[in-house]
């Protein structure tokens, strides 16, 4: 017998029957899967299941070595699996005759072909998940816009295939119509998971452009696999009526099981399974054996397997309990491990030497640039008959040319069917990824090279006018934010004569997982968009307890606004990375014309009253915003705000003056609570007796404010004279005193004063500012509840920022003015608490 891996068969004499018959024997090595050790001399490669480790180990090194590389080009993670598989194959290591012959012989690429197969059925299983027609968002662009781009790519396939079915494709024996129609399908194509990547990468999600395109992609993805089920189901039968029109009945079929079975199946286990919680092992075991059944069903009646598998996750719901617990368990495994051996068989057989017809290959390649400028110029026209501007038509069109996964699944099965030669599957797999690495330069260029804030006009509290209407974003990154945040808008005091607007923005980040794709394809696709908070150590959450806080988050705000007259919510979720969220949160404050955005603090309060950082990335992310925002930010510290009561509850709140833009803003904000009618307000002046130019329009605003709450005796003002940063500190002190509920400060105040000198030098946390911080920090020994420490915008624009409040805030007149500020001339000692109630 043979050594090594070696099996055959031997025909050997049956000499119990003494008779000449030959019987076959299969002779089977026991060492062909595992060897004895190299002490022994062994060679691992001559083994199968090492060798099946060793193949594993550099498809999935090299991919993702490419993607590291490919990164800071911002492409999307499909193009690096699909270069690093053609690496594989014989256009690059596979050209090496010791590679091709000891590390990829032909009996172990079979084995690695089936296992990569195995893993191409839980994606496609994923991707029928992840597709939900319900939630489409059903326009008349967006059907416009699937139809423009399915039909013209299908039409160009179709006149294609007549020309190169006897040229580049004359080595199989496809059927003229099977091939009309899988070339039609591979040139219409588009990628639902790449093209919501790209648009996270390019802050497009919450955008117009966004959510057209991604709806118009779904609806593209469900017309491709109706195709190719057509396309599979012409090629297995030749083109004969009667077995094809049997397959196709069989398929129906089998779809109306799946939805009459596995859903009400889906929506039970869904039903048990308590909110927030997760599936139990039994049922979610049950389930992805589903997979395999349905695979092997649709097999057998002549659909192809990988149909099975999507059809199978296409009846489950996307947005149930049952759905995103199985996404969980797949992902990491299909994704990190399985679906890389895909693009190495995929490269495997990618063997640019086979093309031997140059200009049919040219002719095909001009007709994949064809199909991906007549979509661009499809989606124009529809832009232009639904008058979208043509910018984004353009920008839709060059987005739903991003290709994946999906095409080189239908790519590998024409090569399996016969209806691709070697020659067209090699130039169709390059030319995939030629079109899909031009998708995000050209994006860029065309859709996002204007300097989104040249011409917004930065905006700020304070340069609103008191009737006109308040305009807030409120981030969240967790359900635990959502009281304070609603404490803090109801201090707001929105009413009918005084609005406010509020966009509710849930922040999860973003990985590229097929569950994060998921939590973006619910959010991005409905009108109120959707962990239970961020992990202690920063973790991603599972995609069902994000989904089921975005849910929380919108149903509380909502609820808000059902209660109140003045209030206007909508819900928005943002996904991201943590070091580029910040340019989504100003994109949107941008979009929306918001005046303020307020985020939560880094840390949360503790059972014992403490403060504890849950998540570093929240600490940068914080930084980020103060200093790119295009409008002014509010940094909550949450020690318990009360949310909203209408029971009638008195609530208290201080403010602590020093001068300067950003105490200005605080004060701007600190009137809009002083008009509340639960809400007792007190605001604490510190005077530097060395006055500076900046004073004088500090005295503008205060006594602007003082003119307009003149005999409320819900508004108490004192003034306090202070040299240096010792009367600053106990001026604090007596200020807070723990029967407030909520401090408002600015950031920079005082700073260059004497008031604040050495304030900074110890600084915890600088963004907060000497007086924030001074209240955020356990040392300060003195009871402190929620503060919000607020930044005026940065680059104001000249003359908004020192604009009088009676031109903006307040409306008194100048005459008014000059008058009280000469009767208020009268000089208060260092430590006196005279105070007037106003």
């Amino acid at each position: 017998m043979a050594s090594g891996n070696s099996s055959g068969i031997q025909y050997l004499v049956d000499s119990r029957r003494n008779s000449s018959i030959l019987s076959p024997v299969v002779c089977f090595n026991p060492k062909s899967t595992s060897n004895g050790g190299i002490w022994q001399g062994e060679n691992l490669i001559d083994y199968s299941f090492p060798r099946f480790i060793i193949q594993l180990l550099l498809i999935v090194i090299i991919t993702r070595l490419v993607a590291l590389l490919l990164r800071p080009l911002h492409q999307p993670r499909y193009l690096a699996n699909i270069i690093g598989g053609i690496m594989v194959g014989p256009t690059c290591l596979g050209r090496i005759p010791w590679v091709a012959r000891k590390l990829f012989p032909l009996p172990s690429v079979i084995v690695l072909e089936n296992t990569a197969y195995l893993g191409l059925i839980y994606f496609t299983f994923i991707t029928g998940v992840e597709i939900d027609l319900i939630a489409v968002r059903r326009t008349g662009q967006s059907v416009s816009l699937a139809l423009a781009c399915t039909i013209v790519p299908f039409g160009i396939g179709a006149v294609a295939a007549a020309a190169l079915q006897s040229t580049l494709n004359s080595d199989v024996q496809a059927n003229l119509a099977s091939f009309v129609v899988f070339l039609g399908v591979a040139l219409s194509v588009s990628s639902f998971s790449v093209l919501v990547r790209t648009l996270a990468e390019l802050k497009l999600l919450n955008s117009t452009v966004g959510t057209t395109s991604l709806s118009a992609s779904i609806l593209v993805d469900s017309f491709v696999w109706v195709l190719l089920a057509l396309a599979v189901t012409l090629a297995q039968n030749n083109g004969e009526p009667f077995v094809t029109l049997w397959t196709m009945m069989s398929g129906i079929g089998f779809y109306g099981a799946a939805r009459f079975l596995v859903r009400p199946a889906a929506n039970w286990i869904s039903s048990r399974t308590p909110e927030g919680g997760v599936v139990n092992d039994f049922s979610a075991g049950a389930m992805l054996v589903g997979v395999m059944v349905a695979a092997l069903i649709a097999d057998a009646i002549g659909i192809h397997a990988v149909l099975g598998a999507f059809v199978y996750g296409f009846v489950i719901p996307s947005d149930s309990p049952v759905g995103t617990a199985l996404i969980e368990r797949l992902e990491d495994f299909v994704e990190g491990l399985l679906l890389p051996l895909f693009f190495g068989i995929s490269g495997i057989k990618t063997n640019l030497g086979a093309v031997n017809d140059i200009v049919a290959a040219m002719f095909l390649i001009l007709i994949v640039v064809a199909s991906a400028v007549l979509k661009i110029v499809g989606c124009l026209l529809v832009s232009n008959i639904y008058q979208m501007p043509l910018r984004d038509g353009m920008a839709i069109g060059l987005l739903m040319n991003t290709k994946g996964v999906i095409e080189l699944v239908l790519l590998n099965i024409g090569r399996g069917q016969q209806l691709l030669s070697e020659a067209s599957f090699s130039v169709l797999v390059c030319t995939s990824a030629i079109v899909t690495a031009f998708v995000s330069p050209l994006l860029s260029v065309t859709f996002r090279s204007p300097r989104r804030l040249a011409s917004f006009k930065r905006r700020s509290v304070q340069s609103g006018r008191p009737e006109s209407e308040l305009r807030i974003v409120f981030c969240v990154h967790a359900t635990r934010h959502v009281p304070a945040m609603l404490g803090l808008l109801d201090a707001a005091n929105p009413i009918k004569r005084q609005p406010v607007s509020v966009i509710a923005l849930h922040l999860i980040e973003l990985s590229s997982r097929p569950s994060s794709m998921l939590i973006i394809h619910s959010t991005t696709t409905t009108t109120t968009t959707t962990k239970d908070g961020v992990g202690r150590n920063g973790g991603q959450p599972s995609s069902s307890a994000a989904a089921a806080a975005t849910a929380a988050i919108a149903r509380a705000f909502r609820s808000y606004e059902e209660q109140s007259a003045g209030v206007f919510v909508r819900t928005l979720t943002a996904v991201s990375p943590y070091p580029t969220m910040h340019q989504d949160i100003s994109a949107i404050a941008e979009d929306f014309r918001a005046a303020l955005i307020i985020i939560p603090f880094h840390k949360n309060r503790t059972v014992d009253g403490g403060m504890e950082t849950t998540n570093p990335s929240l600490r940068s992310l914080n930084q980020s915003v103060l200093a790119s925002a295009p409008c002014s930010v509010a940094i909550l510290i949450d020690r318990g705000l009360p949310a909203p009561s209408r029971l009638g509850v008195t609530r208290k709140a201080a403010l602590f003056f020093l001068g300067g833009p950003d105490d200005r803003e605080a004060l701007a904000f600190a009137s809009r609570i002083a008009g509340h009618s639960q809400f007792f307000l007190t605001v604490l002046r510190l005077i530097n007796p060395s006055r500076s130019d900046e004073s004088v329009v500090d005295d503008e605003y205060i006594t602007e404010f003082r003119i307009q709450y003149v005999g409320e005796n819900s508004v108490v003002y004192t003034e306090i004279e202070a040299e240096t940063a010792e009367d600053t500190v106990a001026a604090l002190r007596s200020l807070v005193d723990g029967r407030h509920d909520l401090y408002i400060v600015g950031k920079e105040c005082g700073v260059g004063s004497p008031l604040t000198a050495g304030l900074t030098d110890w600084s915890e946390c600088p963004e907060l500012g000497p007086i924030g911080d001074l209240l955020a920090s356990p040392d300060f020994g003195v009871p402190v509840t929620s503060v919000l420490v607020m930044q005026q915008c940065l680059q104001m624009e000249t003359g908004e920022s020192e604009a009088a409040p009676g031109k903006t805030t307040m409306g008194s007149s100048r005459g008014r003015l000059a008058m009280m500020m000469s009767a208020e001339k009268a000089t208060y000692r260092t430590g006196s608490m005279a105070s007037r109630t106003t």
